[in-house]
């Protein structure tokens, strides 16, 4: 259940319901509270409910001060030029007439919002661990190359020496396969063979 402020200067019986319709927590503000409150700061949600540009003022202050979706409920018509502004920071505006069904609509697109973002670190967290996964490969490979080239081993000795290594120091395989690295090329740039 998503945490909402409903920041208005007069109680709203029937904001108050509608936003308890879509399973929302109300938190009522007056617009001075608002100001003076860190509730807004920590919402899912801020309905603000007002008129005029004070009311979108307020809607694009509240917009500045915190993470929540805000929202602007006009009780009148709303002003042009404030309409614009809000639009132009995302925040929705609704008159208190078609409110209901569009206010349904922005919960079910944070939701997905929501669903989407959690995915999209999930994603995050798999590529991570892919690219962790061929930067160790690679290591390895580069390892059993300079074994093979500087001391002659075949692959398969090459893989076991650095297998047991591993395991004889409680080391990764790329931990042991950097510090091979490390060795041969500290040990190409001391003969003057390296860059």
């Amino acid at each position: 259940m998503y945490k909402t402020v409903l920041v208005s200067d007069a109680y709203n019986e029937r904001l108050n319901r509608l936003l308890e319709e879509v399973g929302m927590v109300i938190s009522p503000l007056s617009e001075a509270e608002c100001e003076e409150s860190a509730a807004c700061e920590s919402a899912d949600f801020a309905v603000v409910a007002g008129s005029g540009s004070h009311g979108a003022e307020l809607a694009l202050k509240i917009a500045s001060m915190t993470q929540a979706t805000v929202i602007f409920i006009t009780r009148g018509e709303a002003d042009d030029e404030a309409c614009g502004r809000l639009a132009a920071a995302g925040i929705p505006v609704l008159t208190d007439i078609c409110g209901g069904a569009y206010l349904r609509q922005l919960v079910l697109l944070r939701e997905e919002n929501d669903r989407l973002c959690r995915a999209g670190d999930e994603l995050r967290r798999e590529n991570d661990e892919l690219r962790r996964r061929v930067a160790e490969t690679r290591s390895v490979e580069r390892a059993k190359c300079l074994l093979m080239e500087r001391r002659g081993m075949n692959e398969r000795s090459a893989h076991r020496f650095i297998e047991k290594t591993a395991m004889d120091n409680r080391l990764s395989r790329y931990a042991v396969a950097e510090n091979i690295i490390r060795n041969y090329e500290r040990k190409e740039t001391s003969n003057g063979i390296g860059a």
